[in-house]
């Protein structure tokens, strides 16, 4: 519980007056609860018993005795009323701390999982379902304890800590033995709660796995059903559900036991107390009004202990959420900005690789010594087979990634030198699959400058060849396209990428196979849009098709982590080079691919070698 208070607590102190006030409203409901017990007692011991040579039952009633039954039950009244503003005040003081903290937390996560490097999002052991698992479920567990087992552990322990004081001023031996009999009740109460901490931990982390595997299988929905595995994806659902049902059974099954336990153990502390009290009212040591404090007291006792074991299972499931959570603020971006990094001034685009030596993998560098420069409004077309290192290559500008060895420079300026959001502010991206949201196609297109106007936004669209598109939907440019534009084909997609990239007009422009999607009548509109894009501006453009590498001024090929040749396209295309071998390969000179052997394999298909 302490481990929650201090991740809580740096979002709930923001809120000192409403905490405060909550406070104040559980300090008088546990003063309410101290009180409620004394109007039976002066009942018992001022009203129906008087006092004379021990304790007798009075013989009427009498005005005096109507008068202070009267008071009496005004005074039980007037308890019971400032018990449920009290209480009120508490429920929609901490409900309000709660729901705002927890806003914020969710918030900070969120904006921490936006700053950490590629490098995490990329990798093996991140799964988004996880992640939003993180974002939804385990936050969910913070904000139900916070909300209501907070108030819960704060008043129900304040009131065990004064009603055991106010017994042992009123009658120690009897106090010794209320605390003696409801010990157990704490000792069975500790033990069960570790043991579902751990159970929950198990079910929160499993949880996490089922969300994953849930949103990995809807999101390849059409691969599952293209390749008829829905029998496989259920099988792993099941798989990993189960998993999660067995540890969270193995919670509610310790919660089942737990609540009969305490309920026979809190049996027997009041039969105890009981008896014994009866002696001592026999014994005149105690009156009968002081025995039904005691035994109110007791009940107060065991109703937060009860309470304290439901809020068990609670903790334990918060516990749980907030050690993911807390797993997820202790990573750490790979990308950072340096102390004292300064914004980049605006660009003239010249830009150099010097010595580049990077990979993914220690020791499995994917670039080896890397150098490569283009100057001022060039456009420099990277071509290798895949796997060379073209986009790890393109990546490093805008640090995605930094790399092992070597610079990265802007007009000789160092990147890591500068602000991350200055830097990338001066880069236009376009990706092999341009990333649509679910939004409108406007939208889409001014995600990089959502300040722009409407005329800038159509004549983006219009040089990209999304005006076509547009034109054949009934709301224009005002359509909503569905997730991931999977509404769109590839190369309407692309189109909005390279009109986002157009609008948002950045000195430097990183082109990841911008055409490889399109049709020829597609390519034909896009290609103006791209010329465009690319006029006056330093450009490195990763392509195979003759369309795309014909306007580069320079082509850098790469092969095995390294620039092994580099020149206009015209002179390695006249030469016997590995750039000529790719482009009559891929047939980017408009000529017919050379035949390959052909082979016959096992299932009796032909297939190209």
């Amino acid at each position: 519980m302490t481990a929650l208070v201090r991740t809580l607590w740096p979002y709930a102190r923001r809120h000192r007056r409403l905490l405060t006030l909550a406070l104040a409203a559980m300090v008088g409901e546990v003063v309410t609860a101290l009180l409620s017990p004394w109007p039976l007692k002066f009942v018992f011991d001022s009203v129906l018993f008087v006092k004379g040579g021990g304790q007798h039952l009075r013989p009427h009633l009498g005005s005096h005795g109507v008068v202070l039954l009267v008071v009496i039950a005004a005074a039980a009244l007037a308890i019971a009323l400032f018990d449920a503003l009290f209480t009120y005040v508490d429920d929609r003081s901490t409900e309000v701390v709660a729901q705002r903290s927890i806003y914020e937390l969710r918030k900070d996560l969120f904006s921490h999982l936006q700053r950490l490097s590629v490098a995490f999002h990329q990798h093996a052991d991140t799964r988004v379902g996880d992640l939003l698992a993180r974002l939804s479920g385990d936050i969910q567990t913070l904000q139900d304890l916070a909300s209501d087992g907070v108030s819960n552990l704060i008043t129900n322990g304040m009131t065990l800590v004064t009603m055991v004081a106010v017994m042992l001023v009123l009658n120690w031996k009897l106090a010794f033995v209320s605390v003696a009999l409801t010990a157990p009740l704490v000792v069975v109460l500790r033990t069960a709660t570790l043991r579902m901490r751990l159970a929950l931990r198990q079910a929160r982390k499993q949880e996490g796995r089922v969300s994953a595997v849930l949103q990995e299988s809807l999101t390849a929905i059409k691969l599952v059903q293209a390749y008829g595995r829905e029998d496989y994806e259920e099988a792993r659902v099941d798989t990993e559900s189960s998993r999660s049902l067995a540890a969270s059974l193995e919670a509610a099954v310790l919660q089942a036991r737990l609540t009969p336990a305490v309920t026979i153990l809190s049996t027997v502390a009041t039969m105890g107390v009981t008896a014994y009290g009866v002696v001592l009212v026999v014994d005149r040591s105690i009156t009968p009004g002081e025995l039904l404090v005691f035994l109110g007291y007791l009940r107060g006792m065991q109703s937060p202990v009860k309470q304290l074991a439901k809020l068990a299972y609670q903790v334990g499931r918060a516990t749980a959420g907030m050690e993911r959570l807390n797993e997820t603020f202790a990573e750490v971006p790979t990308v950072v900005e340096l102390a004292g990094a300064l914004p980049l001034s605006p660009v003239r685009g010249h830009i150099a690789f010097e010595h580049v030596t990077f990979g993914y993998v220690d020791a499995q560098p994917v670039l080896r010594d890397l150098s490569l420069e283009a100057h001022r409004g060039q456009v420099v077309a990277i071509v290798g087979n895949t796997g060379a290192g073209k986009s790890t290559l393109l990546s490093l500008l805008p640090r995605f990634y930094d790399p092992w060895d070597g610079l990265v420079t802007i007009d000789g300026v160092d990147v890591r030198d500068v602000t991350l959001a200055s830097l990338r502010a001066q880069i236009s991206l376009v990706l092999q699959d341009s990333l649509i949201f679910r939004s409108t196609i406007r939208e889409n297109i001014a995600y990089g400058r959502p300040d722009a106007s409407d005329d800038e936004i159509e004549a983006a669209a219009e040089a990209a060849g999304v005006g076509a598109i547009a034109a054949r939907l009934e709301l224009g440019y005002d359509t909503v396209v569905s997730e991931r534009g999977s509404s769109l084909s590839g190369g309407e997609k692309q189109c909005i990428g390279i009109a986002r990239a157009i609008l948002k007009d950045a000195p430097i422009v990183l082109l990841d196979e911008p055409t490889s999607s399109m049709d020829s009548f597609t390519e034909r509109l896009v290609m103006e849009g791209l010329e465009h894009l690319m006029e006056g501006r330093t450009a490195f453009v990763i392509a195979h098709r003759l369309a795309t590498v014909r306007h580069a001024d320079l082509v850098a090929v790469i092969r095995d982590g390294g620039v092994v040749e580099l020149g206009p396209p015209a002179e390695l295309l006249a030469g016997d080079t590995i750039f000529a071998e790719l482009a009559r390969t891929q047939a980017l000179l408009g000529e017919p691919p050379r035949e390959r052997p052909r082979r016959v394999s096992q299932a009796g298909h032909r297939r190209r070698s």
